[in-house]
């Protein structure tokens, strides 16, 4: 349901004002004073619940002390052979963290770090290296052989059958033996070494069994391979590849089509993707063909972005945007041809692209949703950013990290300690304010963990739906100052003056709950917070002299006390200080009595 839809809850009639809903932000250019009524001019530290309810946000504690003043540059966690794995890295350290405790596992560079997995290990890249952990190693990505012709006579030739490996100068052939040649000679001259010779499937010795000319890249037998098909192989290094050029990746994504058995790296500053091919037939992530290279737009706009939809790849520069799809043939294999988006609207903060709900968002100087990706159309991407955009107007997006908290329907765009939320589940907006400022997230048993830029990963409390309590009311022991203007309201009549003597507060039954009113009108503001609170039951923390003794759990409206006067706007805020209370306001009421025209 669209928001707009929500808020038809809300009525105006004669003065008498009621909202059922609350939209989220709505921050207009024009001011308050246009805004539909539900919408907040502000929204700090407070939630919109799936249901429209305003809901100070949960907070969070460290997971454990700083390991040093550095960034937390990413993290990861999921199954490594059968063995569950929370892996982060910091100061130019790969750990495993446990129940807070953390284990070094290796090194490297200390640069933002991007992990997948692939196969039977974890891969990391991060601009400088590209190493893999198998749950004990954790060493630089050796690379596939390639093999690089097959069905060879002993004079050479032979069928081509897979490309070089940029990750390596190790390649390998096999040859048709004819029982009676001793020389077999590799596609290459020059060589670095041989390193392994096997005849129908033994490994051969070097002096005993055959001799090496590495400048002619001939392997002489001393006694001639019987006869077989493909049924000698010989191993060679020359060079060491051209690792640097993998190296310089720092994105990824899988993509393959209707499939996704390839690893797609971009990030290196440039508009290239490099992609990895089928090992001997087997998806592989140390298989990166120096042939596999493809390029979106214009080289004056690197690539920032790959998101998958359905089977396209969704590539965005920093200035326009394009999309790949599978093809195949059988002279030349798999290819992924590139074909123009849209000319004006791609993605600067490089890798922050998110898929949600199937539909790639991009962050330029404003968030856009791509509804369709079938056809070129400057209308396939809409602005989903438009009612928080004076706020993202002060912001320098390049710097942003996005993350999908998917297990709440959440978008989160961060810029430093601020975090504009958009919950895709009810299309409101929100603005958190935190203590600390993230540098990576990551999702365990529906549990968020945030890294920060202090070398701590923080875990978020947890709740799912308005009847779950948060765990922390804290940002790690620093107060969250929960703020929220209710739109400045007309009373459906903009040209008459207002009284407003009493208003009504729902607010949700809780352990502890607490809710400072105030309000600011074009004539006056009040001089005195109102206070509206909850006390109830909690036989795990009795505190007597905390009781209200209402023993009804049902929702009650609170009556406050206003005594606004003469006003022709009227805006009701709402404020949350605690440090051990939290906040669900569930609807407000406000029976204005209608005056004599403003004047």
């Amino acid at each position: 349901m669209s928001v707009y839809d929500a808020l038809k809850a809300n009525v105006v009639d004669k003065g008498n004002t009621i909202i059922r809903a609350f939209g989220g932000l709505f921050l207009s250019l024009t001011g308050a004073t246009g805004i539909r009524l539900g919408f907040l001019s502000e929204c700090k530290n407070a939630k919109i619940t799936q249901d429209y309810k305003i809901r100070k946000r949960e907070g969070y504690d460290e997971l454990f002390a700083s390991i040093a003043v550095k960034k937390i540059q990413g993290q990861w966690n999921g199954l490594i052979n059968g063995v569950f794995f929370h892996l982060f890295t910091c100061n130019g350290k790969l750990y495993k963290t446990i129940a807070g405790v953390n284990t070094e596992l290796g090194t490297l560079t200390d640069a933002p770090t991007r992990f997948f997995y692939f196969g039977t290990k974890v891969y990391v890249i991060n601009g400088y290296e590209y190493k893999s952990f198998d749950g004990t190693n954790f060493i630089d990505v050796v690379g596939y052989i390639p093999k690089v012709a097959i069905g060879t006579p002993p004079t050479g030739g032979g069928t081509p059958y897979e490309n070089n490996n940029l990750l390596t100068g190790k390649k390998r052939q096999t040859f048709n033996a004819d029982g009676a040649a001793t020389v077999y000679t590799v596609a290459e001259t020059s060589l670095t070494s041989v390193d392994s010779v096997y005849v129908n499937g033994v490994l051969k010795t070097l002096t005993t069994d055959y001799t090496v000319n590495l400048t002619t890249g001939a392997i002489t037998f001393v006694v001639a391979p019987t006869t077989g098909q493909d049924n000698v192989e010989i191993y060679w290094t020359k060079g060491t590849g051209s690792r640097s050029e993998v190296y310089s990746y720092t994105q990824y994504i899988f993509f393959g089509g209707s499939n996704d058995t390839r690893v797609f790296l971009y990030g290196d500053g440039t508009n290239e993707i490099l992609f990895s091919a089928l090992a001997n037939g087997v998806p592989s992530a140390e298989y990166f063909p120096t042939a596999n290279t493809m390029t979106a737009g214009s080289d004056e706009f690197s690539v920032t972005s790959l998101l998958k939809q359905h089977d396209r790849l969704i590539i965005s520069t920093k200035q326009g945007s394009y999309y790949a799809t599978y093809d195949f043939d059988i002279t030349n294999g798999a290819s992924f041809p590139v074909y123009p988006l849209n000319d004006k609207i791609g993605n600067i903060p490089l890798g922050q692209g998110q898929l949600i709900l199937n539909n790639p968002f991009t962050v330029t100087d404003k968030v856009y949703e791509w509804v369709s990706t079938t056809i070129r159309d400057e209308r396939n991407a809409q602005n989903k950013s438009d009612r928080i955009q004076p706020a993202l107007d002060d912001l320098d997006l390049s710097t942003a990290i996005t993350f999908d908290y998917e297990e709440i329907s959440e978008y989160w765009l961060c810029v430093g300690k601020k975090v504009y939320v958009y919950n895709y589940g009810n299309d409101t907006w929100y603005y958190y304010e935190l203590f600390d400022t993230p540098s990576s997230f990551t999702v365990i048993d529906g549990v968020l963990y945030m890294g920060t830029t202090n070398g701590q990963i923080m875990k978020w409390a947890q709740y799912i739906d308005i009847d779950a309590i948060p765990i922390y009311l804290t940002d790690n022991g620093n107060t969250i100052n929960t703020s929220v203007r209710v739109g400045s309201m007309d009373f459906g009549i903009n040209f008459k003056r207002k009284f407003l003597n009493f208003g009504w507060v729902g607010m949700k039954p809780e352990t502890k709950s607490i809710c400072f009113v105030e309000w600011e009108s074009d004539y006056d503001a009040s001089t005195e917070a109102e206070t509206i609170s909850y006390s109830l039951i909690d036989f795990g923390d009795i505190d007597f002299e905390d009781f209200s003794f209402d023993v009804n759990y049902n929702p009650q409206p609170f009556r406050v006390k206003l005594k606004a006067k003469k006003f022709t706007f009227f805006e009701l805020i709402l404020t949350n200080e605690s440090d051990t209370e939290t906040m669900t306001i569930l609807n407000i009421t406000l029976p204005a009595i209608i005056g004599g025209v403003s004047k």
